[in-house]
């Protein structure tokens, strides 16, 4: 992997970056602004070419499949130059590598984009494809399943590290039959090792099942990335999937042809390897790319810096390092310590809405951070920060809500914390009018069952009636009483 990056990193400079990612069913054209530490694309789009339709190991790409190729790499060759950018890295996986006739593609496509193409091993594709969802999620033990148009990547995580790396040729274009697919993974030895973990699946077989689950299961938050369910469920709607006669929703148009083909092969590895779960991801070979890039940004370090830009909206800065700062003494009596990044991250959305229209406030911060197009964050981490800003803009009143549906995949715990955090932040952003500097005049701290805020006599008249009111109710949520000093 090292060499693959310190090839890219001699051509790279500081301006914008492209990743093509030539894969077996689509062609996609990411543009960053530099070199991806910006957490969204200027420009991100797929084009589904199918370059690796019945492609097998020692097979031709068809006219067909190529000339569609092309036609997609002369468009994004074109965006490519329009958008002034400094540097690409052309990437290719199963379907060019696999190809007796892939010069045929190779070479008019270097040609159009004007750069060399290279064409990753199978080994390179699942080290890339696991570095990408290690850096987006924190995977302590698990199995890492990538599943293309053309090849299976299997990665096995023992605490934090890859311990197992394995290929398949064997995807959701492929014309195998159910035993044929059987077979091909009972090859892989050391999956019995992945017994009781969960299995991460990425690629876009894994994201349309994703979205069947959705649908089928009625599950209230429709974000893909970081859905998680037991393999029951899966096994379930699997079944369904791979049975012809059956209508399955949910399944987005472009995987309908292919999808019955990818549920057999998901359904007998989770069978072969007999995981407890399946949580789906949205990253893929690129993030590893980038990963790779820009190691000081891998998000696994619990890194919040790249939630400064989402806070560009903040009417004053350095307000989170206040507020982070006044809370420490309690915020481990408040909540789990698993939520202390949520918490920190809150800090940094908790203005988001101030400019937006008072009464729809709290609705639109919460939107805001469940659909945040950024991957580090779990289904129940984003419901609980939504939960906490909401309560920041609305405090007690019954507002436009967050679907009850939703909050109800929180525990009962974990909403008594967003509950009574929301509540704090929304005390404290009034408290000091938004402003930091005003939060140096107060500290917050717990004595025996209660809850007590020391204000700078200078100060003083900062704490208004209906700021001793706000300070009650956070109070109350916290299940503790209240003392002014």
């Amino acid at each position: 992997m090292n060499e693959l990056a310190l090839s890219f990193d001699k051509k790279l400079s500081k301006g914008k970056l492209a990743i093509i990612d030539i894969g077996s069913n689509s062609i996609r054209l990411v543009i960053y602004p530099q070199n991806g530490k910006y957490p969204f694309p200027l420009f991100n789009e797929r084009i589904n070419c199918r370059l690796g339709e019945g492609v097998t190991k020692g097979k031709k790409l068809s006219s067909v499949s190529i000339s569609r190729a092309l036609s997609a790499i002369k468009r994004f060759a074109f965006i490519i130059k329009s958008m002034s950018v400094k540097s690409q890295i052309p990437v290719a996986t199963a379907a060019v590598r696999n190809a007796i006739n892939a010069n045929e593609f190779i070479r008019p496509a270097e040609k159009l984009l004007n750069s060399k193409i290279r064409v990753l091993s199978s080994k390179e594709e699942a080290e890339y494809a696991c570095l990408g969802l290690l850096s987006y999620m924190r995977i302590e033990n698990g199995l890492i399943a990538d599943l293309g148009g053309g090849s299976l990547e299997l990665i096995l995580v023992n605490n934090g590290i890859e311990v197992h790396a394995s290929s398949l040729d064997i995807g959701h274009l492929s014309k195998f039959s159910n035993e044929e697919i059987i077979a091909q993974i009972n090859k892989i030895k050391w999956l019995k090792q992945a017994e009781g973990l969960t299995l991460y699946g990425t690629g876009g077989s894994f994201r349309a099942f994703g979205s069947a689950y959705i649908k089928n299961y009625n599950y209230p938050l429709h974000l893909i990335h970081g859905l998680s369910f037991k393999k029951e469920k899966a096994i379930i709607l699997l079944d369904k999937i791979t049975d012809s006669k059956v209508e399955v929703l949910g399944i987005p148009p472009s995987r309908q042809h292919t999808i019955e083909t990818a549920a057999n092969i998901i359904i007998n590895l989770i069978l072969k390897s007999n995981i407890n779960r399946l949580t789906i991801s949205g990253t893929s070979i690129r993030d590893g790319l980038i990963a790779e890039l820009n190691e000081e940004t891998i998000t696994n370090s619990n890194t919040v810096d790249h939630y400064k830009i989402l806070a560009r909206n903040q009417r004053f800065k350095g307000m989170h390092n206040k507020v982070i700062k006044l809370f420490n003494p309690i915020l481990k009596k408040i909540t789990n310590k698993g939520f202390k990044k949520a918490f920190k991250i809150s800090t940094y959305l908790s203005d988001i809405s101030w400019d937006e229209q008072p009464d729809l406030r709290g609705y639109m911060a919460a939107n805001k951070i469940l659909s945040l197009p950024i991957r580090d964050l779990t289904h129940i981490e984003r419901i609980w920060m939504a939960r906490v800003v909401y309560h920041r803009y609305v405090g007690l009143r019954d507002r436009k809500q967050i679907e009850q549906s939703i909050i109800n995949l929180l525990s009962e715990e974990q909403k008594i914390s967003s509950y009574a955090i929301g509540l704090g932040l929304r005390f404290v952003y009034i408290f000091c009018a938004g402003f930091p500097k005003n939060l140096e005049n107060i500290k917050l701290k717990i004595r025996g069952n209660k809850l007590v805020c020391k204000i700078n006599p200078d100060a003083k008249a900062l704490m208004d009636k209906e700021n001793i009111r706000r300070f009650k109710n956070f109070a109350n949520a916290c299940n503790l009483h209240h003392e002014i000093i």
